[in-house]
């Protein structure tokens, strides 16, 4: 199961950057069009381009951020563990009772 969870994070991933990719790749390639007007399919294909792009920026940005805040929340935790718990030779030092 485990490895299948893991299969399927990275065919998503995968496929999400290929739309980014092939997205890109579009609106580099037809910028220069020439345009028939109004109801040009092109500008119509560019603007649901620029419309991914923007959707995906925008949830990696999140995603990024919520990875960012759980590294950081993490890092605090096991510092804050680590400074309790001093462990000196005196704290560390045992009675010994006969």
């Amino acid at each position: 199961m485990k490895k299948f969870k893991r299969f399927l994070i990275i065919a998503v991933t995968a496929l999400i950057a290929l739309a980014m990719l092939s997205s890109v790749a579009f609106i580099a390639a037809e910028a220069d069009h020439e345009c028939s007007g109004e109801d040009c399919a092109v500008c119509c294909a560019i603007s649901a381009c620029v419309n991914i792009l923007k959707s995906f920026s925008a949830a990696f940005a999140v995603a990024a951020a919520g990875a960012f805040a759980f590294s950081a929340l993490t890092d605090a935790v096991i510092h804050y563990e680590s400074a309790r718990f001093v462990r000196t030779p005196v704290a560390l030092k045992t009675k010994l009772l006969n």
